[in-house]
């Protein structure tokens, strides 16, 4: 499974079952996940990798900002949740 910067992830476990976040980091066990609201970018929510479902897409506004090493805010990884769960 491949845990990428910036890639969506639902959590599968705990009490925060079925929310969605982005992927901030990742480790050996751990994934560090964000939502630019309650789990921000300088404290991200720690999370076994068992225990999340990665969705392989990336929203493109923080795809471009990677690949162009911009900084990414709270507000940007916010935003980009908005338009992954609004999107119909």
């Amino acid at each position: 499974m491949d845990y990428k910067i910036g890639y969506y992830a639902v959590s599968k476990a705990g009490h925060d079952k079925g929310k969605t976040y982005i992927i901030w980091n990742a480790d050996d066990e751990y994934v560090y996940l964000v939502n630019g609201i309650t789990k921000k970018i300088d404290e991200p929510k720690k999370k076994k990798k068992r225990h999340v479902q990665i969705q392989c897409c990336m929203d493109d506004e923080v795809k471009q900002k990677l690949n162009n090493n911009c900084k990414i805010t709270d507000d940007d990884i916010n935003e980009a949740l908005d338009r992954h769960l609004h999107k119909k």
